[in-house]
């Protein structure tokens, strides 16, 4: 796809919260609006977590996805699970997780971004106020929502 511009870009204050369960309704969404979608995470733990958590979602329904090995670094899955961002990857929603810091080389091919974070923790709350400057400063849309009475709730945009 490669569109080169980022369009929206989503910040979720996911503290706690049950993130794994959150994002499987997201990509189920997302999947079905025949989106495309990149899963950025911190850690192998994590990739591992939320692929298990896919493969077991619901009984009646798949959800194609895939993760990153080191045999398997791109994949023509719609859903691709993996711990970095290359250049060979061609989807065009991304949604990063545990705050973790996204360079602008690597998010600007993609035309949504989800960005997860717990802003219990210091440094995913410093990163995604990092992550809202350089995107509000390229007036890319910007929505904040918050969790309350166990219901997303947008609590700002720009």
């Amino acid at each position: 796809m490669n569109v080169n511009k980022l369009e929206k870009a989503y910040f979720y204050n996911s503290s706690h919260r049950n993130v794994v369960a959150d994002i499987s309704l997201l990509i189920e969404k997302l999947f079905k609006e025949k989106s495309s979608i990149l899963v950025r995470c911190n850690d192998q733990e994590s990739v591992d977590v939320i692929d298990a958590f896919l493969w077991a979602y619901k009984e009646d329904e798949f959800i194609p996805h895939s993760i990153v090995t080191k045999e398997k670094k791109a994949s023509i899955y719609p859903i691709l699970i993996t711990t970095d961002i290359n250049e060979d990857y061609d989807h065009d929603v991304l949604l990063a997780l545990s705050g973790v810091l996204i360079k602008e080389k690597e998010w600007r091919n993609f035309s949504k971004a989800y960005y997860f974070f717990d802003d219990q923790e210091n440094k995913e709350k410093e990163n995604a106020r990092e992550m809202w400057k350089s995107f509000s400063a390229l007036n890319i849309a910007c929505k904040y929502w918050v969790n309350k009475a166990n219901k997303w709730v947008l609590a700002h945009s720009s």
